[in-house]
């Protein structure tokens, strides 16, 4: 897949000294990770996230014991994490998601992604959703954040809504969902806030 210059650009433009106006910046670990991170036992255990933007996800999940690749297709993004988490042992990457090195495929315990998907055209979804899939080992869990949208509605993008439909495509794929939680928001389009933790079962 190409580049998209999109992110880029945002992160290059932004104010250095006023990080809060990058639309999907937080400051802070996902609650949702936060919330699995107190339910698991990490010792050992490798983790990845994609579209790291700033590194807050990435470095919680540092703090809590795990070994961490962090990616994201910003150039900027992957430099000012970097910034930001200076002594952190995080691998923080440029990468293309469509494009991941051979090693990463069945390599992690645990995948997490926030908005991700529905950041990138749906033309490529079931690839993405595969990839993803694909990134985990045996046993490995797969913990999605996302604004999901009623099957019967059309709307566009970007973002593009995530419909209940896709997210179950995961299990095409040989995960199994071990649960969903679901939240009704106050916006008109994808108006329900979605995690969903994946496994794939080992043989």
């Amino acid at each position: 897949m190409k580049k998209d210059n999109f992110f880029e650009s945002v992160y290059k433009n932004v104010d250095k000294d006023n990080l809060d106006a990058i639309p999907w910046a937080t400051l802070s670990p996902n609650m949702h990770l936060v919330e699995y991170l107190d339910t698991v036992n990490i010792k050992g255990k490798k983790a990845l996230v994609i579209g790291c933007g700033l590194g807050d996800d990435a470095e919680a999940l540092a703090e809590a014991g795990y070994d961490v690749d962090a990616i994201d297709i910003s150039e900027t993004a992957i430099s000012m994490a970097k910034e930001r988490f200076q002594t952190s042992a995080i691998d923080f990457r440029i990468e293309d998601i469509f494009e991941l090195p051979a090693f990463m495929k069945g390599h992690y315990d645990l995948v997490f992604e926030s908005r991700t998907i529905q950041s990138l055209d749906p033309m490529h979804r079931d690839d993405l959703l595969m990839i993803m899939a694909n990134l985990l080992k045996e046993d490995g869990e797969l913990l999605v954040h996302t604004n999901v949208q009623d099957d019967h509605e059309k709307y566009g993008g970007p973002p593009w809504p995530l419909y209940r439909r896709e997210l179950e495509r995961f299990k095409d794929h040989g995960l199994t969902e071990c649960y969903n939680k679901e939240k009704k928001i106050n916006r008109p389009i994808a108006p329900y806030d979605v995690v969903s933790l994946f496994k794939k079962e080992g043989k």
